[in-house]
């Protein structure tokens, strides 16, 4: 059994490459990969952090809002609750459970009523928006 051994450890040198070699080269690699991204950041960002802020841009879309139409910068994630209360100003929109369960987020989106905390700003372009400040 040692004589195996022995054999398999002499031909593995053989071929150039050991155990010990291997582990020491696979913690080069990991260490240099890791710290490649400290050496980026160094570096002011490069491709690949502008790429990702080129991504990240805002959209300006038209909103009719209470027979209104209003341009507004609205990024593509942001709901309707919010961009009623906080960018509009429109308050009466109440925030309550952020999980379309509660009601108090209603509007009507042509005539029909939605929760503003799980539409999307984006989905209501070109369609009328009726808030509790357009009601009559």
């Amino acid at each position: 059994m040692s004589q195996e051994i022995i054999e398999l450890t002499e031909e593995t040198a053989q071929q150039g490459v050991s155990r010990r070699g291997f582990i020491k080269g696979a913690i080069a690699a990991s260490a240099a990969v890791s710290s490649s991204n400290y050496l980026f950041r160094a570096n002011g960002g490069t491709l690949l952090a502008q790429s990702a802020a080129a991504g990240a841009v805002e959209r300006l879309i038209t909103v009719n809002v209470n027979g209104r139409s209003r341009r507004i910068q609205v990024p593509p994630m942001e709901t309707l609750s919010t961009t009623l209360r906080y960018t509009m100003g429109l308050t009466g929109t109440k925030i309550g459970c952020d999980r379309a369960e509660c009601g108090a987020c209603t509007v009507l989106v042509d005539g029909v009523s939605h929760y503003a905390c799980s539409t999307l700003t984006h989905t209501v372009r070109g369609r009328e928006v009726t808030t509790i400040e357009g009601l009559e």
